[in-house]
């Protein structure tokens, strides 16, 4: 009779082996299929150099990209599952838009139970996402944006008024920090109908909640770490990658900001005042159907704040850094912007903002060279034949689509390092595939507050470049080095400049009567 030690050697050494056989499995997943791909860590899979602190995730997808240039897609793990990552803008095109309903769901793994806020339109799947992302739509149409410009120019007057107390002459400011500031002031004033004061008050609970959405501790890192690569563990363990504290500020905000609303039958016409038809008038017809209950909407208002703020005062950091570089550039904005407010006898317009084409141009070349999400992410539902080949991929297959390297291939953009607006003329933008060029995603979950920040920065980049010369400084890091760690387009040591009050500028602006 086998002792207890004999046994548990026994099971060890066939817990070994299931495991081998495993991870060599999985390892072959793409060289069965033919697929090029590069060959993996025994442990990290594809990402051992962005795991090691080495390269940040989109500058090791853009090397992945080089050495698989001329193909239409390559192989990775991420630890030990096998992604399909695709570098044909026909084939990105393939999986975005016409083959949507195999590719619609991100794959994210949430605990609803221990983090409700995970119930967002970025998480959500199926008909949920297609009936939440239906009843939210109405918030971003043009009509709707145009009310809220009264709130983006007081937002903006503040933001100046602001720089003006703060800055003297030649005065270094880390730009990061404020943006980031700015940004939270207006979703709080677009969308919660709140004055946070994050600029005036540097200990704004908004401005610090902000900070700790995304994580920055060692656990909360290891928590997102297993909620992405080992989802079967993090539903077993129930974890969460927010903290409580975190969850009950936006639960309780939420529901705070309805009940007040209700008292004083007060109406702004922004984002709080969607959410609450919804949860007054939408009642579930069957059991299939979704409550609109507080915890649903307050995840919804969650992720308009976070993901509005980090990814408005990026681009607009980012673009101040490259007008500040290339003076030149600068200079050619603030001509139009003098015209446009002469055309507008000193104001500035919704329309004045809209039809300005050379501020298009810079956003957008902004967005191209630092797109604030450098990868899409999506998870088949269903197995799919790649078009035009026989590679099948079984349901459940993780999807990357690298648009950091597509933003940096010269074949699309030459030069790609160059900040060059011209790239963005009419005539070049035509002559690129549209899925050469994705900041805010594409097909049907492109993201839904795209307009929203367009207006937002522009408005920022328009003022800021009315009142002030930006230049480089001592403290500026030219050019700039991505943080390998952190999961947005991340310069280390922040993005300082020197502001310098423009001579002549006449910040009188105002919005549509």
């Amino acid at each position: 009779m086998w002792s207890f030690y004999t046994w548990t050697l026994f099971l060890f050494t066939g817990l070994i082996t299931a495991v081998f056989f495993y991870v060599k499995s999985q390892f072959s997943f793409w060289s069965r299929r033919g697929v090029h791909c590069r060959k993996p860590h025994w442990f990290f899979g594809s990402l051992g150099d962005f795991q090691a602190g080495k390269l940040a995730l989109p500058e090791l997808l853009l090397d992945l990209y080089k050495e698989s240039k001329g193909q239409r897609f390559a192989g990775i793990w991420e630890f030990y599952s096998p992604e399909l990552v695709v570098l044909s803008p026909d084939l990105i095109q393939d999986i975005l838009v016409r083959d949507f309903a195999t590719w619609s769901s991100r794959g994210v793994t949430v605990n609803l139970d221990v983090d409700p806020l995970a119930a967002n339109l970025v998480n959500l799947d199926g008909k949920k996402w297609k009936v939440v992302r239906s009843k939210l739509t109405p918030t971003f149409t043009s009509g709707k944006l145009k009310l809220m410009q009264n709130l983006l120019l007081e937002c903006s007057r503040e933001f100046m008024d602001h720089l003006n107390r703060v800055t003297t002459a030649d005065q270094m400011v880390e730009v990061r920090e404020l943006s980031a500031k700015y940004s939270t002031d207006v979703i709080g004033s677009c969308i919660f109908g709140i004055q946070m004061n994050s600029l005036r008050d540097e200990n704004s609970i908004f401005r610090e909640i902000g900070k700790k959405i995304f994580p920055s501790s060692r656990i909360k890192t290891i928590c997102k770490t297993v909620q992405l690569h080992f989802p079967w563990l993090f539903r077993l363990l129930k974890l969460s990658t927010r903290t409580r504290e975190v969850t009950e500020f936006f639960i309780s905000l939420t529901k705070a900001n309805f009940k007040y609303r209700e008292e004083k039958n007060e109406r702004r016409n922004d984002f709080m005042d969607l959410l609450r038809d919804l949860k007054n008038t939408e009642e579930p017809i069957d059991e299939d159907d979704i409550e609109f209950n507080d915890e649903l909407l307050a995840a919804q208002a969650f992720i308009f704040f976070g993901a509005g703020f980090e990814t408005s005062s990026s681009t607009l950091s980012f673009c101040l850094h490259e007008l500040a570089a290339n003076k030149n550039l600068q200079d050619r904005l603030r001509d139009e912007v003098r015209r446009t407010k002469a055309k507008m006898d000193g104001d500035i317009t919704w329309d004045g903002l809209r039809d300005m084409k050379y501020l298009d141009m810079v956003f957008q070349e902004t967005l191209r060279k630092y797109p604030p999400l450098p990868i899409l992410v999506r998870t088949s539902v269903k197995p799919y034949r790649i078009p035009d080949t026989d590679v099948v991929l079984p349901e459940g297959t993780g999807c990357v689509v690298p648009i950091y390297a597509l933003h940096h291939d010269p074949e699309y953009y030459p030069d790609p390092q160059k900040f060059d607006p011209e790239r963005f003329a009419e005539k070049r933008k035509s002559q690129r595939s549209p899925f050469t060029y994705l900041p805010f995603g594409g097909g049907p979950r492109i993201c839904i507050g795209l307009r929203f920040a367009e207006q937002q920065v522009k408005l920022s980049i328009f003022q800021l470049i009315d009142n002030f010369e930006i230049s480089l400084c001592e403290k500026s890091k030219h050019p700039l080095q991505l943080n390998h760690k952190a999961g947005f387009l991340q310069p280390i040591g922040g993005i300082w400049l020197r502001l310098s009050r423009s001579i002549v500028s006449n910040s009188n602006v105002r919005s549509d009567k």
